[in-house]
């Protein structure tokens, strides 16, 4: 008997199998039905052997047992081919597609059972000299017609909908489906060559190895379930109406990066290690220093944290790891009910955007996600989604406030100041923006868009015909921190022909810096071509008399909150006066921001500041209201 490629295909099989159910799976749909596919195809091989030695000894057992062993080896073909069908798209049918497209996949059920039925009625027909076999007639015919259909279904359905598949799996099927249509055709022309069984196992190696090893879905740092396939199993558990409850464990250390230190590391490593005793969640590292755990049950949360925070605490005693346990102290972010997000996309949103750089919401070391917390992240979502549109439809406005200028009693320089003009005509301040923008990144391309729009303001305008000495544009600390920051300035600077002495670069103060080497070089580097700097709001936030020692600053804007206080408050006066005198003896000059009446103004101008800027002359202006302004106060 001509078998030996339907037991080499046997062979494939029962290893995927094997190495298959020896791995951890998450338990996703399409890896239920790429297990069925399997047992259905090892099955197809099976009665692919069992149909040749039925028909060799067809003397012995007769015509009716064969034929129905044939039949059989058909009917498993056409279930190979609908399961394939079934692995490809059914997803897509269930989940995302209309009415007619879940009607048609039912009706490819329908043609299903009529194929088999047909299967089982129509005659079949057997061939067998001595070394060749076969079988044929109506009812192979039969079950080449439903094959191709499922195959063709398969191939159309998958360039169709590919919008909805992985690239990666669109091509596997394909290339499986084109292998196992041109193995039915070969044999079809010639009946003696029995690969179709073979070539289908041969499709089942691919889809493996392309996209169903569990192993592709295992963080090879610690054996857990990795990153890369959080997302997808949050959407198949939203998309079957599953409950459940997620735990994430964070950190926070005094270095900057945890992978840079050892100690955190080997901490780490440990609590990897103790979370595979844990059996009753899912455990995902984020390959960030977090742990995700996702649990079909809430009553296993705390039961779970509680274990958890146990262990952490009985290794304080250990050596090897006391300097570690100084180092970190261990945040719970804990979703009780994952259905209080809409979608895989905003659970995503919450972990991965909100809560690890939120840890002040915290009660302890401990943050519950309810209701309010939701509605801050998708507040931050449409806002995000707000500017990105503002950039795209070039509703980016910038306005400019004038500085006045004591010595000389001029307005010789200007704050550019950001605006979004919404569709309403309506403008919306910086305040309800530029944190999120900061958080998010995007502040980096939408500062780019303000530099652009200033400097061409600039040479469009020769502004500083009207007496401005320099514009000062703010300076993000995102980036600032970037390598690439200096030189993108100065491309900028260099495409509008505006020269480096009219910017000054305004950078506030932040406890947010990661890369201060970085931020501190572009600084210095950028003050060699003869840009200057100043310091935005000293005296508030993360305040650091450092930021006047090491940075290259010119000039010091006192906070609003300062300026208003120094009228009323005793200290705040002892506060202005002893910075007003530390910054003159350094040779930097002193703006007084937020002034808005007269006795402001006539105060700080005797305490010897050197520029003034607020309401009390004018709120930030439109470029034409602007150049309006300057031309009626400067010439």
């Amino acid at each position: 008997m001509n078998i030996y490629t339907q037991v080499c295909g046997m062979i494939i099989v029962a290893m995927l199998l094997f190495f298959y159910h020896r791995q951890p799976t998450m338990g996703l749909s399409s890896e239920k039905r790429f297990c069925i596919t399997l047992y259905i195809i090892l099955a197809c091989v099976v009665l692919d052997i069992v149909s040749c030695y039925f028909i060799a000894k067809s003397n012995r057992y007769g015509v009716t047992l064969v034929s129905a062993v044939c039949k059989l080896y058909l009917i498993s073909l056409q279930a190979v081919a609908f399961s394939a069908l079934h692995y490809a798209i059914s997803d897509i049918f269930e989940n995302f597609g209309s009415k007619q497209e879940k009607f048609l996949y039912l009706c490819f059920k329908g043609i299903c059972i009529v194929g088999i039925a047909l299967t089982i009625y129509l005659p079949i027909y057997y061939y067998y000299d001595g070394h060749s076999l076969y079988s044929f007639g109506p009812a192979a015919f039969c079950t080449y017609i439903f094959a191709g259909l499922y195959i063709v279904a398969t191939m159309a359905s998958s360039l169709i909908f590919k919008r909805y598949l992985k690239p990666a799996k669109t091509n596997a099927i394909l290339f499986w489906m084109t292998l196992w249509a041109m193995a039915a055709i070969i044999q079809l022309l010639h009946p003696r060559l029995l690969i179709v069984s073979f070539a289908s196992a041969i499709g089942a190696l691919i889809m493996y190895f392309e996209m169903e090893n569990p192993q592709s879905s295992i963080s090879r740092r610690t054996g857990h379930f990795s990153s890369a396939v959080i997302r997808e199993y949050f959407e198949h558990m939203y998309q079957n109406n599953k409950k459940f409850s997620v735990l994430m464990i964070s950190f926070r250390t005094v270095t900057d990066s945890s992978s840079d230190n050892k100690l955190l590391r080997k901490t780490i490593e440990m609590l990897s290690e103790f979370l595979f005793t844990i059996d009753t969640a899912k455990v995902f590292d984020t390959a960030e220093g977090y742990f995700l755990l996702v649990f079909n049950n809430n009553d296993f949360v705390e039961s779970t944290k509680f274990k958890i925070t146990t262990y952490i605490q009985s290794v304080e005693s250990n050596p090897d790891i006391a300097n570690a346990i100084t180092l970190m102290r261990p945040y719970y972010t804990i979703i009780p009910d994952c259905s209080i997000c809409d979608n895989a996309d905003e659970l995503m949103l919450l972990l991965t955007s909100f809560i690890p750089n939120d840890h002040n919401t915290a009660v302890g070391n401990e943050v519950v996600v309810n209701l309010d917390i939701i509605a801050e992240v998708r507040r931050r979502k449409q806002v995000e989604k707000m500017v990105i549109e503002a950039m795209e439809q070039d509703r980016i406005e910038v306005h400019y406030q004038p500085i006045y200028n004591i010595a000389t009693q001029t307005f010789t320089s200007a704050e550019a100041l950001v605006r979004i003009r919404l569709n309403n005509d309506k403008l919306v301040l910086p305040t309800e923006f530029i944190p999120i923008v900061e958080q998010t990144g995007r502040i980096v391309p939408l500062s780019n868009t303000i530099y652009k729009k200033t400097l061409s303001f600039m040479k469009s305008y020769h502004i500083e015909r009207l007496g401005v000495e320099n514009i000062e544009l703010n300076l993000s600390v995102r980036q600032g921190e970037s390598p690439a920051f200096t030189s993108k300035i100065l491309e900028q600077l260099e495409e509008f022909q505006i020269s480096p002495e009219m910017i000054n670069l305004e950078i506030t103060e932040t406890s947010s810096l990661h890369s201060k080497e970085v931020l501190y070089q572009n600084m210095k580097r950028l003050e060699e071509y003869g840009l200057t700097f100043s310091l935005d709001d000293f005296g508030s936030g993360s305040s650091n008399l450092n930021y006047i020692i090491d940075m290259p600053v010119n000039i010091v804007k006192l906070d609003n909150h300062l300026s208003e206080e120094y009228l009323e408050n005793p200290k705040a006066k002892a506060i202005v006066n002893a910075v007003i005198e530390m910054a003159h003896s350094m040779g930097i000059k002193i703006i007084a921001e937020g002034i808005e009446t007269k006795d402001a103004f006539e105060a700080m101008k005797a305490l010897g500041v050197d520029y003034i800027q607020g309401f009390y002359f004018s709120k930030p202006l439109p470029e034409h209201e602007f150049l309006k302004f300057m031309q009626s106060h400067n010439l």
